[in-house]
């Protein structure tokens, strides 16, 4: 092993070391994740390796990477200790001046590709793996791969490909980038490591977590976890580097490429998912996890029998996921994980075999016909008493389920109130049923008296109550005395008393009965005013008694019918619907009440003995100087002293209010009345003083400062004296600028946010904020840029930007008249915003103005031009920017255009024409177009051009010439009759000539004919007939 390496598994010990991983519980004594310590777990570990030099002993040569350079050569013994290379080398301990290494055979006994070799390390038991590093003592591999095996006994799983042709070898991309998202698990492939240099000491290590992108939330990525984790690593060496010079099969050449591999080290910590912070040997000398959180296994991968709780989870930075022991409640010490009862409940621990007669996940509960003691350790027997029990089961208390009339947790007794247990329960007391539950004890028969009844038979009502009377659930009733009494009697004077009403036929419609100030009856909406008289009023003396009616069907009339019975009282309403097959009636409704006089008497009536403040039978008024608390709750209000706080001796006794005085005001005259100030809870008359502001203005004393401060003052102003004009108004309330002015509205002619604070000057009423693009004092006028009607009631008719082009518009100003929106434009420039060249005019991109485009007004069909080029439009055939000339090969420029010369090719010397359309003739070519043969040539198709006739033709012409030039020159001279006389001479001279001329031609033509014929006839004849020449054309 080299110093590189030392250095390299001492700087990450160390790095791992201070961050207190070995500890598995924190200071406060909680679990926290913990882990074995950083090592190089290759370190002195076998390695096995299917192929080592030595055995027998052979020769190698090292490697110079010089072509005819004598090579230095050894032997490989694995006999000699001095000369042998075993994989032992590859773990032990290196120093730099003495290295050992491992060694394979050579190329000469066949190691090549596709023969491969390889070095496989057993780590004994899981490790997170962080590298794998290999230092050679020869030259890199050109392709070899890292596997690794996640179990003894598992698939070996390629970890990296390291190749120089990754796709011709491993069918694999080079240098492949993992994204997001993608499969973390692939393997890769890389050239990076793969060249033939250095000879020796050359280092490849590979890193399993770089360029995963989860790398850096590892303890959440189950699949990078997994990833990193191996037992075993084996490392396959494929193919040798060589520099091409084996194809030569030297001997010496073949022996100097071989494997060797002086270290062979794997970095990273024994696995144990966390839960334990070193990994030791077991009694069977196999390297297991110390594991902590109450976990098991050689990986700390299992939760201990009885900690099933939660699933077993790895530990990570933010959590120790500890496992838990399961809550049997001390009944069982055996549990299993329960997947079910965890999604259902959040705890899956379920225990088994419960002790102590219980049962359920938790040992929570009892067996059937058991119950929990109360130290609820334990399980106890129900034991009911079959003769007074109904069931076997007794309830969690212990407690059986009994008979009629037995009692007991057994049911083993019987119930107060009744005695005798027998199968068929216990027989009931006698007792007093007025003022009893009809309960007595079993063994000295004292009634179970009402809730409001007291004595031994219950025969007299407890303090607080009055009125014993058997059909009262309770006994007694409670003193009413509007709740401000519990002491009570009943009342002398006062007789039984029945408000009826009977619905005889005739006399009353079957309408509705009304009941108001104490009870409603309502059936339909018309009211019987005599029947609701009976029920008017207070019906206080009908407390606790009741109303009773009765509802008569008649089924002649068989229909559904749903009617309402409604009670409604000061407060109160209660509804009853009825519905029933037939017409309904009303028969009756009956009051129970009472009165004074004689009679039977009305014991329910109460006479109260009022406390003080109170007077009244019932307690129901305020006595003098007292009040309503809360005069809302009427007669059930308490009553209390007046409190008008020294400004007034009497109150209202039903509503409090205070006859106040002194310049107070309120309920309690417990505040100053509008205008005033102070505090008027003081109690003297001089407490309330005026404010010192405008009429109509109140004011408030400020509560740190003491200060006087002005409230609610008139519109517009504002202040501590209302000095001041308030945000939207101007002025000079106080006239320090001048005369007195009033706060008046600022105008700014809706050009304003009504939102915004500060629209104007409060002094002179200037305006500030304008916007929609307005400006001025008033905002009366567009800013500049912007034209328009700034006082405009619509927004759209506002003020609009100039928008001047600043191509067409004077010294490119962006301003223009705030009425028209009109720009000052340049030079024949046109439109509002200067946007346009005037008819006529181009270039206004220039910036200075259009320039004029002076069309020709012949050549051009309307003397326009184009905005941007300036070319005019032109006439057919003609050119140039202004339209001032013909095409080329045109002529004749006039307002309809040029016309096409029209030169006949093969008689012109050019296709273009002169001015008067004549085309410039080749020699014997004339004609305005040069289509035609000159006078005395013609056109011979055999030979190109005009031909000249014979020399005799050229004579006549000749003649002919001389005799016009000489009519000429005598034309010149002449005049009158004798001009025309000659002219007319000379005519008949050249016409006679003409003819000459024809007639010489005729006989020409017939000579050639006579001439051709006799050719014809010579060809007929025998060779030698006639030794004559050939006669040619003339």
């Amino acid at each position: 092993m080299s110093f590189f390496s030392c250095l390299l598994l001492w700087t990450l010990w160390a790095a791992c070391s201070h961050g207190a991983m070995d500890e598995c519980i924190d200071e406060s004594g909680r679990p926290q994740r913990c882990m074995p310590e950083f090592v190089n777990a290759a370190f002195n570990v076998t390695v096995v390796a299917t192929n080592t030099c030595g055995s027998p002993p052979e020769e190698y040569c090292v490697q110079t990477g010089v072509t005819g350079v004598t090579k230095s050569c050894h032997i490989c013994d694995g006999g000699d200790p001095r000369n042998h290379h075993g994989a032992d080398f590859l773990t032990d301990y290196n120093t730099q001046p003495d290295t050992t290494w491992w060694q394979s055979q050579t190329m000469l006994a066949g190691i090549q590709y596709p023969n491969s070799i390889n070095l496989t390390l057993h780590l004994g038991k899981a490790f997170d793996i962080t590298y794998v590093r290999l230092k050679f003592h020869t030259s890199r591999p050109e392709s070899f791969i890292i596997y690794k095996r996640t179990s003894e006994d598992g698939p070996w799983i390629p970890y990296q490909y390291y190749s120089g042709s990754c796709e011709k070898t491993y069918s694999k991309i080079n240098r492949v980038f993992i994204r997001t998202g993608e499969d973390e698990q692939q393997t890769l492939c890389t050239d990076e490591f793969s060249d033939i240099s250095p000879l020796t000491g050359g280092n490849v290590a590979f890193s399993t977590l770089e360029g995963r992108p989860s790398a850096y939330n590892f303890d959440n990525s189950p699949v990078l976890q997994d990833w990193v984790t191996a037992t075993d690593i084996r490392v396959t060496l494929n193919r040798l580097n060589t520099f091409g010079d084996e194809v030569f099969n030297d001997p010496k050449v073949l022996k100097s490429y071989y494997y060797a591999i002086s270290d062979f080290a794997v970095g990273g910590r024994c696995k144990c998912n966390g839960h334990a912070s070193e990994c030791v040997k077991n009694e069977r000398s196999k390297l297991v996890c110390n594991c902590k959180h109450n976990t098991e296994g050689p990986d700390c991968n299992v939760c201990k029998p009885f900690y099933n709780d939660r699933p077993w989870r790895r530990a990570t930075a933010d959590n120790a996921s500890e496992c838990l022991p399961c809550n049997c409640n001390g009944k069982s010490a055996e549990c299993y994980f329960d997947p079910e009862l965890y999604r259902a409940t959040g705890h899956g621990g379920h225990c088994r075999n419960c002790a102590d007669n219980t049962d359920g996940p938790n040992c929570e509960r009892c067996l059937d016909n058991y119950y929990r003691d109360s130290s609820g350790q334990r399980c106890i027997s129900c034991s009911c008493n079959p003769v007074g029990s109904l069931s076997t089961q007794c309830d969690n208390t212990g407690r059986c389920s009994c008979k009629p009339g037995v009692m007991g947790d057994k049911c083993d007794r019987c119930q107060p109130g009744f005695h005798t247990l027998t199968v068929a329960g216990c027989r009931p007391c006698s007792c007093n049923p007025a003022g009893s539950t009809q309960e007595c004890d079993v063994h000295t028969g004292r009634c179970q008296c009402k809730e409001n009844v007291d004595g031994f038979n219950c025969d007299r009502c407890k303090l607080g109550y009055f009125n014993l009377d058997p059909q009262n659930p309770q006994g007694c009733t409670p003193c009413f005395c509007f709740q401000h009494s519990t002491v009570c009697e009943s009342a002398d004077g006062y007789s039984i008393h029945k408000v009826t009403s009977t619905f005889d036929r005739g006399k009353y419609p079957t309408n509705s009965v009304s009941i108001v100030h104490g009870f409603l009856c309502m059936i339909k909406r018309q009211k019987i005013s005599r029947i609701r008289l009976k029920f008017l009023g207070d019906q206080l003396l009908s407390y606790g008694q009741n109303l009773t009616l009765n509802f008569r069907i008649q089924r002649h009339d068989a229909r559904l019918s749903a009617e309402d019975v409604v009670l409604e009282g000061a407060g109160h309403r209660v509804a009853v619907p009825l519905i029933a097959q037939g017409a309904g009636y009303l028969d009756n409704v009956s009051l129970m009440t009472a009165r004074r006089g004689s009679g039977t008497p009305a014991r329910w009536v109460e006479r109260c003995t009022c406390p003080q403040g109170y007077v009244g039978q019932h307690c129901e008024q305020c006595d003098l100087r007292y009040r309503r608390s809360q005069p809302e709750l009427g007669r059930f209000s308490s009553c209390e002293p007046c409190n008008c706080n020294g400004h007034s001796d009497t109150c209202d006794p039903v509503t409090g209010m205070c006859n106040c005085q002194h310049n107070t005001a309120g309920m309690s005259c417990e505040r100053c009345k509008d205008g005033f100030y102070g505090d008027s809870t003081v109690g003297s008359s001089s407490d309330c003083k005026p404010c010192p502001c405008p009429a109509g203005a109140t004011c408030a004393v400020v509560p740190r400062t003491k200060e006087v401060v002005c409230t609610n003052c008139p519109t517009g102003t504002t202040g501590k004296r209302c000095e001041l004009c308030d945000d939207g108004f101007f002025g000079d309330p106080l006239g320090e600028n001048g005369p007195v002015r009033a706060c008046r509205a600022c105008s700014c002619n809706n050009n304003i946010d009504p939102n915004a604070v500060g629209n104007c000057n409060r002094e002179s009423g200037e305006c500030l904020k304008c916007i929609y693009n307005t400006a001025g004092v008033f905002c009366d006028r567009c800013k500049e840029g912007f034209y328009g009607d700034a006082r405009a009631a619509n927004v759209a008719d506002k003020c609009k930007p100039c928008s001047c082009s600043p191509y067409g518009t004077v010294d490119r100003k962006t301003t223009c008249s705030q009425v028209t929106g009109q720009c000052q434009c340049l030079p024949h420039v046109i439109n509002r915003d200067c946007s346009a060249c005037e008819p006529g005019f181009y270039n206004l991109q220039s910036g200075k103005g259009c320039e004029r485009c002076n069309c020709n007004p012949i050549g051009s069909t309307n003397g326009q031009c184009d905005i941007v080029s300036g070319q005019c439009e032109c006439q057919p055939g003609v050119t140039g920017q202004h339209c001032e000339r013909c095409e080329v090969n045109f002529f004749g420029f006039s307002s309809s255009g040029c016309k096409p010369c029209d030169c006949d090719p093969e008689g012109s010397d050019s296709a273009q024409c002169k001015e008067d359309g004549r085309c410039q003739c080749r020699p014997g070519f004339v004609g305005a177009r040069c289509d035609m043969c000159e006078e005395n040539y013609f056109y011979n198709r055999s030979t190109p051009g005009c031909q000249q006739c014979p020399n005799c033709y050229s004579l006549v012409r000749d003649k002919v010439r001389d005799h016009l030039m000489n009519t000429g020159h005598a034309k010149d001279k002449m005049a009158g009759s004798e001009l025309d006389r000659k002219l007319k001479e000379l005519n008949d001279i050249a016409k006679s000539q003409e003819d000459m001329i024809s007639d010489y031609d005729r006989q020409i033509q017939d000579i050639r004919k006579d001439i051709a014929n006799l050719n014809d006839i010579k060809n007929t004849l025998p060779e030698g007939c006639f030794n004559t020449p050939s006669l040619e054309r003339p």
